[in-house]
């Protein structure tokens, strides 16, 4: 079977490079894998909503009732 190399840039939808969060790798069946990390601009404002969404009116009752 041929190798074919491949040369990709990885960017996160919000449009931040991702180079040196990727890595390459292969499967059990030798299939390449690439296996991206998060960016960090994505993962904090995912942590940020989260949070203002624990507090907000509903957020805020459900926990109330819980405890």
């Amino acid at each position: 079977m041929p190798n074919v190399t491949l040369n990709v840039e990885v960017y996160c939808s919000c449009g931040e490079g991702l180079c040196n969060q990727t890595d390459t790798s292969q499967d059990r069946y030798g299939n390449p894998v690439l296996t991206v990390t998060p960016c960090e601009k994505c993962l904090k404002a995912a942590h940020d909503e989260g949070f203002d969404e624990g507090f907000d009116d509903v957020g805020f009752d459900e926990g109330q009732r819980s405890l």
